[in-house]
């Protein structure tokens, strides 16, 4: 773990303390975001994911209802999430597991990589990204605003694109609204770059 990382035993209380993370997807705060996602890899024609941080398995099981995958495996570093995304979804794959140390970026057949509110949550994030193979399309999202687990969070699409665009081709960044008092979350999108 790195500094001013939280450790899974962060996320277990917190996990533990929000009943939003057990219910289903569409009563969900972050429902909304996860549509637009649902609508991204049915328009890239995505056939298999990896999900990073996939935490209780809400988009997964949103990804699922939608029948547009051939193959999924979500991974997070937090057993009681990933107990949970098992229950929320038993046909799928989930492991336990952490970015920095994983082997999925090489084992797993994917296409498409989707990391929703988890980069701003890591110090090294460039060196999770860099672990995508290259070719493959990146899906994730950041936010606009600081929380006690965020080792980062970002002004504008502007800041996103300096942080993370070099890293990809075809590099687009929306911002989506989170409520009516001016919480963001930025949508990156891009092919991942060779080297």
């Amino acid at each position: 773990m790195r500094a001013g990382e939280k450790g899974p035993e962060f996320y277990q209380q917190s996990f533990e303390a929000n009943p939003d993370r057990r219910k289903h997807y569409t009563e969900s705060p972050y429902y909304p975001l996860w549509t637009v996602i649902v609508d991204r890899l049915r328009r890239a024609q995505a056939r298999a994911v990896l999900e990073v941080g996939c935490g209780s398995g809400q988009l997964a099981w949103a990804i699922d209802d939608a029948k547009i995958l051939t193959s999924y495996c979500g991974f997070d570093f937090t057993g009681v999430m990933v107990e949970q995304a098992r229950r929320n979804c038993p046909h799928m794959r989930f492991e336990v597991s952490d970015a920095y140390s994983t082997d999925l970026f090489e084992t797993f057949d994917y296409d498409t990589v989707i990391a929703t509110e988890f980069l701003e949550h890591v110090e090294d994030d460039l060196r999770v990204i860099c672990s995508i193979r290259t070719g493959a399309r990146f899906i994730a999202t950041v936010p606009n605003f600081p929380y006690v687990s965020h080792v980062r969070h970002f002004g504008d699409a502007t800041d996103v694109a300096a942080r993370y665009s070099d890293k990809f081709t075809s590099f687009s960044v929306d911002a989506i609204p989170a409520n009516d008092k001016g919480k963001t979350f930025f949508l990156i999108e891009g092919t991942r770059r060779g080297g």
